[in-house]
């Protein structure tokens, strides 16, 4: 039998090859006109495919039996038509029929005559009309795309996706003016989103014998980038496609049938059905009829049955009397195409290794032969075929096959085949948290849908199916609390979606649950080249379109966020982006005239102004060159005013006083002309500016002397004092920082990750100057977020203020930073835009800190994270002021944090042996390498390509200048680089040689062999032009703040804004993390009275530490909105009063400010409000003595007309002896006085009185007389009293003016006293039963719950109850001494990425006599993994006590609380060594775990099974508390036995302990808490269930009682911490442990 087959292609040998495969010698096989390939099975015919006539005279001559017809283009100039007429067998179409394939609009009739789903179109000749249509479709896309279609063959490039409108119309007007495809139709049709599959079948109009599925992959390049091509690979079957084989049968194949029918088209051949599988379900995006090239290649190797069989029944219109057979085979075909396609490429090249291959199909396409040699013909060479029950085998053998086959520029892609796994993930609904939350969110928004249900998605590439087995019930989902979906399971309910929304981090945000993920698995599978991306998929019920647009809109922060697409599984999620050397020389700008630099400026978006354009112009005429983007993006930094402090330095030059009738005017030019003396006094030259103004106090006091405890030092780190501290019982200097941190933009664009990071930027500053940061402050602005407008372009108030706290929070929280202090300030001002102010002190021993100058031959090191495109442009964003379009552009300027990493610089830091080595230190705060490196010294050569990267792709300008998070930058000596990575790799960072110190003069930034930056030291560091400004100063008759009468009933007052409790808000925030915290953010047994300020210990090996160190803040936003001048003298003043009210000696107390401004632009009266706030803060500071040595300013409080208040924020610090701290609770059975400060109508005080009173109380501090104080600050007498009373429920009789009642006087210090003293006014007594003011009783109850209350709408509302079934067993039988006892108990504690405990737990075991070894499980490499895991397991088998401490392993991710160290307790080596530990023939020993290691305890069975295993459904475990967020407060907890080594020391009473966790709600049944109890394993039980814990267990043992789980934190106490809360007593669990082996 004679067969011509008409092509010369992949497709057309691979019907050749089936037929020759399965008929042998019956058939002989002619291929017109075939390729080098088709020879070995055929003859080939010199008959190009369009030459119809000469093919048929062939077929004649030859006598061919069969014809069978491969490409397009003869089936639509009717071949088979021609053939049929002359009598000759063809399979293929009708002209007619092929008519589907030639023409998109006759497609489209053929589609609506039977309703079959298609995307919606139009058809045009005009091409305006087009237009018209073609931006309609656009905008009312999700995607805001549409599709273009040339209607005849184009030659593949027919078709348009397009969104802009220079786009739309330039397609349109080629298509039907230019006739570029010569005279078509173009249809107009709207973008589908979903995923594309290919199904092709045999079809004589009345049958279908259908093939599988199959996936194209069209792209040139991996992750379906780049042009399109013919097509770079297929695999089949397409499971997802698969999933909706009854859909596409029954919405599209049958009702297919009937179309050809009604429409009496004669149809016998292949139809090819490009299908788009929707949300809505499977739709037509266009037919082929003919074989698909490279589909037919997978098609084929699956078909069993005969195919020329199938062909000629087709042909003969008997197709329904057979039957397809399709193996079970998974198929994955590669195609091996020349280098440049498909752009140009060349041709000829020998083809080598095709005798090597092994259980592999080739397919030949683009060769030809010549002398004997198989050369490259074609853009598609060859296609490289593997067949297999698995598809992860096949796409092995072919990937390792297809490495033999040799030709010059041979690429394929590496990504075809199904290599990524999805998976989805949700809690139960008991669980079920996060979807509640989502709809509370909505409903906010007036937005109500029925139900919702949020999953977790994971895409997971580089992982087989058996591994994700392996994964899935440990480190995906926990069996007791999640549903998982893998596989055809989660296809299956990816299909059943309806309406949904799939959120997702944009490209280039850092994303801490898939960094978790990832880690973690590579923790179980080492070595894993493992990829990941994770989003959230939320789904729907009861919403139309309408409201899913709004619910988009409220879920989605277009800064950082995206929607994901529901469907596709993208066919590769690795990074397989290349470096990019672009680099932009902007050409002709040196000889700009002044209309096209104007021009230029304009297009640039620039930080800097013109004139500065201007003189960088200049600069470069001289080097005689133009200047690149690297080059202008550094400048325009390095000379933002986030850098240089532009607003602060400009000269201001008429300062003009309009008026000094009042006595406010007298004093602020007093004030001012005060300011002229003492630079005169110094000699100051520099003009007069706001800077100036802020530092003249500091200068003017060195100048006399008094300020020698302040280090000077050539580092940019933070405000530094030198102190004599008592540490470990001896004196020792020490240096003492403290910074002020603000990220008011970042934060008010991504709430989240500005938040993070504004707290990563304070800490970062001491932690550059080598200090160990161990307490922070939070200080913010909103506006009414109850009463709330909505404001285009800005994000909700309610949603700011709740996202910034949880960054906030999270980031401290992770890195084991007490937040001591957090106060939400509101003003209708901060709508413009949000203030988010940190501020942090640290500490380091002076003797180990060196501060030297770098000189050539010195190298510098970066230090930690790694760089991405997250930051780009922060500084310079934070500079300008912003419209309701940032929302959108700004994205890039926001960073994630990763606090486990600036945790390990931490760590690194606390080295005396790394601090010696380092000369000098920068962190990466604005400007990225280029400010950071490039302030270091002043020659530098910089390394760009040296610098890790998150990806692959950052230009040289990214890299340049972005602000990635975590990041330090040190010089050492050449000689010390070794020894310093050694350091760096023992603490697990990361750490690079990045740059040289030179002696050029320059700094010069290389990239790879280009140098990218060559700019003088001299010109960098001139800032640019010069700045002069006017300021005009108004007169000011009255502050209504000091007249104003609240005299609204008590209970509105305490709930309002101003008053109301921040409980709810502080739970979020651990302060109770190094065991240092003298005062609990709020006092008394009810955690409810707020503190002056926070009191911690310099943090050190001990607990026998003295010296306290203080902190506080002082701002009214209403006073300084009416007068910037008073606002900031109040400020300074608060801040001060505040610190010796809580003990601090006020000759130690020094100042940093924090200014927030609106942008001033160069109106005069607008330059006033910084000028007199900075002259009010001058008068306060010069009075006490207590001068600025810090600050940062932000002045871009603007969006559009709405400017932010006035804001001088004044952060104090000072220190002394921590018998000293004294608490603002009312404790009870004392007097109660106010120590007042007179003042004018203008709040203005009597310098004397106020140095005066602050005496006064400093002494009756020292006599101990002042049991309890508190600043008044925001609040009247009574209100401040009220806030007293309610930490204790402490009552008070008193007799109060109708000023303490209704006025706020912020100075006023009320407190408890027994000994009457001078300048104090007894208003009564402490301890009464009832609240008395003036003879009446107050209604307490209604108060507090008011004041408790208020704000729940804001911050939420707790769900504490009452534990109902506490119990205690009194019996002991379980063994309390080891069999192996010891001299020295040795305990060993692990430190993973992301325990913040270790430090605390370390001095809670020291303290009692034991041995305790750190074991740093590094995960930098597989290697270092391997080999911290080997070492934990030895340290492990020598010890007597494991030890697992709290904190966040791996930020608690992915989705759930230590995967990562359970996984690798589950570590043979470990979990052998484990079990020898507590064995009584191994070691006899115990083991604890708190916090975050219970969690690990808990899911690894040792808890309560007390061996390791893997959890089943049923089992206990700990998920997340029922409120939704973290908890951070002191917890009442009572023993329900003593029947445990670990509670030797434990009596049957209550013991208060700090709690701090967002995953302690402890599960289980409640037949699993009755064998807990009938076993005697429930240790201890909140009285008070905080988290929805079953039964209120806070703690649970082993059958044995040696192994203990609770989440308190009873390493966190000492005699010194939490003076403020009554009754905690230390939990002596370590003791106990100890003693057990002795």
């Amino acid at each position: 039998m004679k067969i011509l087959i008409i092509g010369s292609g992949a497709r057309e040998y691979a019907i050749g090859k089936k037929i020759h495969d399965q008929r042998g010698s019956e058939v002989q096989l002619f291929f017109a006109p075939g390729n080098a390939g088709t020879e070995l099975i055929g003859e080939n015919v010199s008959i190009p495919d369009s030459e119809i006539a000469s093919l048929l005279v062939f077929s004649q001559e030859e006598n061919i039996d069969y014809t069978i017809v491969g490409p397009e283009a003869p089936l639509v100039e009717g071949i088979a038509d021609v053939f049929e007429r002359a009598g000759k067998l063809i399979f293929a179409p009708s002209k007619e029929a092929s008519q589907i394939e030639g023409s998109k609009e006759f497609c489209k009739n053929i589609l609506a005559s039977k309703n079959i789903p298609t995307a919606k179109y139009k058809a045009f000749k005009d091409a305006s009309a087009a237009i018209k249509y073609a931006k309609e479709l656009r905008d009312e896309s999700e995607e805001n795309l549409v599709v273009l279609k040339a209607d005849g063959l184009a030659a593949g490039k027919g078709v348009l996706i397009v969104s802009d409108d220079m786009d739309i119309e330039n397609g349109a007007k080629n298509v039907l003016e230019n006739k570029i495809f010569g005279d078509q139709v173009l249809l107009v049709e709207e973008y589908l989103e979903g995923f594309e599959t290919s199904l092709m079948g045999f079809f004589d109009g009345e049958s279908f014998k259908l093939f599988n599925p199959v996936r194209d992959h069209k792209t040139i390049y991996e992750g379906n980038v780049g042009p399109n091509t013919g097509g770079m690979g297929t695999f089949t079957p397409d499971i997802e496609a698969l999933m909706y084989r009854d859909e596409i049968k029954d919405q599209i194949i049958d009702p297919f049938i009937e179309a050809i029918k009604i429409n009496k088209i004669e149809y016998r051949g292949i139809v090819f059905f490009g299908l788009m599988i929707t949300k809505e379900g499977p739709k037509v995006l266009e037919i082929n009829t003919r074989f698909g090239d490279p589909e037919t290649q997978v098609a084929l190797m699956a078909l069993e049955s005969d195919l020329l069989n199938l062909m000629m029944a087709t042909s003969k219109r008997e197709l329904s009397e057979c039957y397809i057979k399709i193996n079970d085979k998974n198929i994955v075909n590669v195609v091996a195409a020349s280098g440049g396609y498909p752009g140009s490429y060349e041709k000829g090249y020998e083809i080598k290794g095709l005798d090597k291959l092994r259980d592999v199909e080739v397919f030949y396409a683009g060769v030809k032969s010549e002398d004997g040699k198989l050369l490259t013909n074609g853009g598609r060479v060859l296609s490289i075929a593997a067949a297999d029950k698995s598809m992860e085998e096949a796409e092995r053998i072919v990937y390792k096959e297809i490495e033999r086959i040799e030709f010059k520029d041979m690429y394929y892609r590496k990504d075809i085949a199904p290599n990524v796994k999805r998976i989805y993930v949700n809690k139960k609904d008991e669980f079920d948290i996060f979807s509640e939350a989502v709809l509370n969110q909505l409903q906010e928004h007036g937005i109500n849908p029925s139900k919702c249900k949020l999953y977790k998605r994971y895409d997971i590439e580089g992982l087989t199916n058996k591994e994700i087995d392996l994964i899935k019930d440990t480190i995906l989902r926990e069996p007791p609390v999640d549903d998982i979906y893998v596989g055809d399971e989660a296809l299956s309910l990816q299909k059943s979606f309806k309406d949904v929304l799939v959120r997702q981090y944009k490209a280039g945000q850092f994303d801490q649950r898939e960094r978790g993920l990832i880690d973690t698995i590579k923790s179980v599978i080492p070595g894993a080249n493992v990829a990941a991306h994770v989003a959230e998929v939320i789904s729907f019920e009861g919403v139309d379109k309408d409201t899913m647009t709004k619910i988009k809109k409220v879920l989605i922060n277009p800064v950082d966020e995206e929607e994901g697409r529901l469907l596709e599984i993208p066919s590769s999620i690795k990074d397989t982006g290349k470096a990019d050397k672009t680099v932009v020389v902007y050409e002709g700008f040196k000889d700009f005239n002044e209309k096209d630099l104007a021009e230029f400026y304009k297009s640039q978006s620039l930080a800097m102004d013109l004139e500065d354009l201007k003189i960088i112009q200049d600069y470069f005429k001289k080097e005689g060159r133009d200047i690149n983007d690297v080059e202008l993006s550094m400048i325009d930094t390095y000379w933002s005013d986030h850098c240089r402090h532009t607003t602060f330095n400009t000269a201001l030059t008429n300062i003009k006083f309009e008026s000094e009738n009042s006595k406010r005017d007298k004093a602020l030019k007093e004030a001012f002309e005060k300011y002229l003396a003492k630079r005169e006094e110094i000699n100051r030259t520099k003009p007069v500016s706001l800077m100036d103004l802020g530092t003249i106090h500091a200068r003017y006091m060195r100048h006399l002397g008094k300020l020698d405890d302040v280090e000077v030092s050539d580092e940019i780190n933070a405000c530094t004092l030198i102190i004599d501290a008592d540490v470990d019982g001896e004196k020792e200097e020490y240096l003492f920082f403290f910074k002020n941190e603000t990220h008011n933009h970042p934060t008010e664009i991504e709430p989240f990750g500005g938040a993070q990071t504004c707290l990563g930027g304070a800490i970062r500053d001491p932690l550059s100057g080598r200090g160990y940061v161990y307490q922070a402050m939070r200080i913010t602005g909103a506006s009414d977020p109850i009463n709330d407008y909505e404001l285009k372009g800005k994000l909700t108030q309610k949603k700011i203020v709740r996202d910034a706290a949880k960054g906030y929070s999270s980031y401290g929280n992770q890195i084991g930073l007490a937040t001591g202090y957090v106060e939400e300030l509101f003003h209708p001002g901060y709508k413009a835009k949000r203030m988010e102010v940190g501020a942090v002190v640290g500490a380091a021993q002076r003797k180990y800190v060196k501060r030297e100058n770098p000189e050539p031959g010195d190298v510098i090191v970066l230090l930690g994270g790694r760089t991405g495109r997250d930051g780009v442009g922060g500084a310079t964003g934070s500079s300008k002021s912003h419209d309701e379009s940032s929302v959108k552009k700004s994205g890039a300027e926001v960073q994630k944090g990763h606090a486990p990493t600036e945790r390990k610089i931490q760590r690194l830091f606390r080295r005396p042996e790394v601090t010696s080595m380092i000369k000098k230190c920068n962190d990466f705060g604005a400007g990225g390498v280029s400010v950071a490196i490039g302030e270091l010294a002043d020659s530098l050569d910089i390394y760009l390509d040296r610098v890790p990267l998150k990806y692959k792709g950052l230009t040289p300008r990214e890299i340049a200048i972005s602000e990635s998070q975590e990041r330090m930058a040190v010089v050492i000596r050449s000689k010390d680089l070794n020894e310093f990575l050694k350091y760096a790799e023992e603490e697990n960072l990361e750490a690079t040689h990045v740059a040289d110190v030179v002696d050029t003069g320059r700094m010069k930034i290389f990239y790879h062999d280009d140098i990218v930056v060559d700019l003088s030291r001299e010109f960098l560091n001139s800032t640019g032009a010069e700045k002069t400004q006017d300021v005009s100063v108004e007169g000011l008759n009255e502050i209504n703040f000091f007249k104003e009468k609240n005299t609204e009933k008590i209970e509105k007052r305490m709930a309002g804004l101003d008053q109301a409790s921040r409980k709810n808000l502080l739970e979020n925030f651990d302060f109770s993390v190094g065991r240092a915290t003298i005062n609990a953010p709020l006092g008394g047994k009810n955690e409810l009275t707020p503190i002056n300020a926070m009191a911690a210990k310099i943090p050190s090996k001990t607990d026998l530490t003295r010296t306290t160190t203080y902190m506080s803040y002082g701002f009214i936003p209403y006073l300084s909105a009416e007068d910037p001048f008073v606002g900031s003298y109040y400020s300074v003043l608060l801040s001060v009063f505040k610190l010796v009210a809580s003990g601090a000696p006020l000759a130690t107390i020094r100042t940093s400010y924090q200014e927030y401004f609106e942008k001033m632009g160069d109106n005069p009266k607008t330059w006033q409000k910084p000028f007199i706030a900075l002259l009010g803060a001058l008068k306060a500071s010069s009075i006490v003595s207590t001068p600025p040595i810090g600050g940062k300013d932000s002045m871009s409080g603007t969006f559009e007309d709405l400017n932010v208040p006035p804001t001088l924020i004044s952060f104090a610090v000072g220190y002394g002896d921590k018998d000293y701290v004294t608490t603002s609770e009312m404790k009870g059975g004392h007097k109660i006085g106010l120590i007042e400060i007179d003042t004018d109508e203008f709040g203005l005080a009597d310098d004397k009185e106020i140095l005066d009173k602050l005496a006064i109380i400093e002494e009756q501090i020292q006599k101990k007389n002042i049991k309890t104080s508190f600043v008044c600050d925001n609040a009247s007498v009574l209100e401040a009293l009220i806030k007293m009373c309610v930490g204790n429920d402490v009552c008070v009789d008193v007799k109060l003016t109708d000023n303490d009642q209704y006025k706020k006087t912020p100075l006023t210090v009320i407190v408890e006293y027994d000994e009457d003293f001078e300048g104090i006014r007894e208003i009564g007594k402490s301890g009464t039963e009832d609240f008395i003011v003036n003879g009446e009783k107050l209604a307490y109850e209604d108060i507090k719950k008011a004041f408790v209350n208020g704000l729940n709408e804001i911050y939420g509302t707790n769900k504490d109850q009452e534990t109902q079934d506490l119990y205690f067993h009194e019996s002991i039988n379980r063994r309390m001494k080891s069999y192996k006892p010891v001299e020295k108990v040795r305990v060993v504690i692990p430190v993973f990425e992301g325990t913040n405990s270790e430090f605390d737990s370390r001095l809670a075991f020291e303290k009692e006599g034991a041995y305790v070894q750190e074991v740093l499980i590094k995960n930098l490499t597989p290697e270092l993994l391997e080999a911290s895991i080997k070492e934990f397991a030895l340290a492990i088998n020598n010890a007597q006590i494991l030890f697992i401490p709290g904190g966040f392993s791996l930020s608690d991710e992915p989705d759930g609380s230590a995967k990562f160290i359970a996984n690798v307790l589950r570590n043979k080596d470990v979990k052998e060594a484990i079990e020898h530990l507590v064995s009584e023939e191994g070691n006899d020993g115990l083991v604890l775990g708190v916090c975050n290691g219970f969690q690990a305890l808990i899911k690894t069975g040792l808890l309560p099974f007390g061996q390791i295993k893997n959890l089943s459904e049923d089992d206990a475990t700990l998920t997340f508390n029922t409120l939704g967020r973290h908890i951070s407060r002191i917890i009442t907890t009572k023993p329900q036995t003593l029947n445990s080594p670990w509670l030797k020391y434990i009596e049957n009473k209550e013991y208060r302990v700090p709690i701090s966790h967002g995953e302690g709600r402890f599960y289980c049944s409640d037949e699993m808490y009755k064998d807990l109890v009938d076993k005697d394993q429930v240790a201890f039980k909140y009285v008070i269930n905080p988290n929805g814990s079953s039964h209120g267990i806070e703690s649970i043992m082993d059958p044995s009682g040696k192994i203990l789980g609770k989440m308190g934190h009873s390493e966190r106490v000492s005699e010194d911490t939490y003076k403020n809360i009554p009754d905690i007593e230390y939990m002596n669990l370590f003791k106990a442990g100890v003693e057990y082996f002795k």
